[in-house]
């Protein structure tokens, strides 16, 4: 009774202040609003998605425009909930607009040389729930048509995230442990997966992936990238984007169910392999660094994909265009040296 009566009287002499109640209370408003908007914009999507997939056309034809739906019900949402401020980096637009320019000339290249036409691989840091939510909503419709990912096997059991996963065309992950942190995948079951991910990437199509593999718990600090993705890039020599974001975790934090709390984001692409993954090595490699001479390929990939991530994360926190724009500069005089 003591212990109770001494914090009682604590608690009255430092009250919480009012605008921290106020806060925490619009707050909570604000994730429900968001909640039932999300769910909302998703049933509807979800019921012209099996609509869809009886209609008369491709699958190729019913994944995306079940990717556009997609899109446009997150992007609704997003549109009713002011409270999040969501900031893309000035040139975003013009960045795609060359990417795509140039992959165009890629293809049409490659078609005239009887080659098969190298992928787009579109990688992006993972900090919450929301990276995929924002994603989805700030790609440009026609990279959206052609990208697909992978999911966690055991979202496919989830009855909205399932309907999802298997009207787009995505890829199940089917991991070997529930081990937090154990990433081991059950190779058997993994082959046909893996097949279709080729067949996929053989026939036109794009890949866009979280390359850090999990969540990260310290958004500060980009994770290393592992070595699957690097593989398959190599593999195919693809192209690389990074789509970076800054502020997601506090709109939608990782332990929570749903997202929705006031906050800022900011987000911004740069291509960094835009000559493919293989003269990105080429390119790293005749710099002669000391600890990347016995490494792979892929492991080159890997390491340097993720410094250059690192530094468009931080540039996104300088809140200007300079230090993003400097990063550019950079990007563009390395990917010259060949």
């Amino acid at each position: 009774e003591g212990v109770w009566a001494q914090a009682q009287a604590e608690r009255s002499s430092n009250p919480i202040p009012t605008s921290v109640l106020m806060g925490a209370m619009l707050g909570s408003l604000a994730r429900s609003v968001y909640a039932v908007c999300l769910l909302v914009n998703m049933l509807w999507t979800i019921a012209l998605m099996n609509i869809v997939h009886f209609a008369p056309m491709s699958m190729a034809w019913k994944e995306g425009v079940c990717l556009v739906l997609i899109q446009l019900g997150w992007r609704i949402a997003l549109l009713f909930a002011p409270w999040i401020s969501i900031q893309g980096d000035d040139d975003y637009a013009e960045q795609w607009g060359l990417m795509l320019s140039l992959m165009a000339e890629y293809d049409a290249e490659d078609v005239r040389e009887g080659k098969p036409r190298r992928p787009l691989f579109v990688l992006a840091n993972h900090t919450s729930f929301f990276d995929t939510v924002l994603g989805v909503a700030k790609l440009p419709v026609q990279v959206l048509w052609r990208c697909r990912t992978y999911m966690a096997g055991h979202l496919f059991s989830f009855p909205i995230l399932s309907t999802i996963g298997k009207s787009v065309g995505h890829f199940p992950v089917y991991f070997a442990s529930d081990e937090d942190g154990v990433f081991k995948v059950d190779a058997k079951k993994m082959e046909p997966v893996e097949k279709r991910v080729d067949s996929y990437l053989q026939g036109g199509g794009w890949l866009s992936f979280f390359p850090e593999g999990q969540v990260n718990k310290n958004p500060e600090k980009i994770m290393p990238f592992r070595f699957g993705g690097m593989k398959k890039a190599i593999e195919y020599d693809a192209r690389i984007v990074q789509m970076v974001f800054r502020g997601n975790e506090q709109v939608w934090p990782r332990k929570c169910q749903v997202g929705g709390f006031p906050g800022k984001v900011r987000y911004s692409m740069r291509p960094i392999a835009p000559d493919g993954a293989r003269a990105f090595v080429q390119i790293a490699r005749a710099e002669g660094a000391k600890e990347e001479v016995d490494m792979p390929d892929h492991a080159i990939l890997a390491k340097r994909a993720q410094e250059l991530m690192q530094e468009q994360y931080e540039a996104l926190a300088e809140d200007k265009q300079g230090a993003l724009s400097k990063l550019h500069g950079k990007l563009q005089k390395d990917n010259k040296k060949d």
